[in-house]
């Protein structure tokens, strides 16, 4: 389900609707080519966990 979108120019006044009907349309005709893939995010959290773990090895202990 789609809702309505509306598109506001930089002083705030209304520009364009897009309505959910036209969202729809566009989602089902372009398919999946236009998707975000969230699967990249969880490897480069993995990523940064790595790194810290290499920089924690290093650190010096107080005595």
């Amino acid at each position: 389900m789609f809702y309505e979108v509306r598109i506001f120019d930089a002083k705030g006044y209304l520009k364009k609707v897009v309505s959910s009907k036209k969202l729809s349309n566009r989602f089902w005709k372009h398919g999946e080519q236009n998707l975000i893939d969230f699967g990249d995010k969880e490897s480069r959290s993995q990523d940064t966990e790595n790194q810290k773990a290499l920089k924690d090895e290093y650190q010096l202990e107080d005595r």
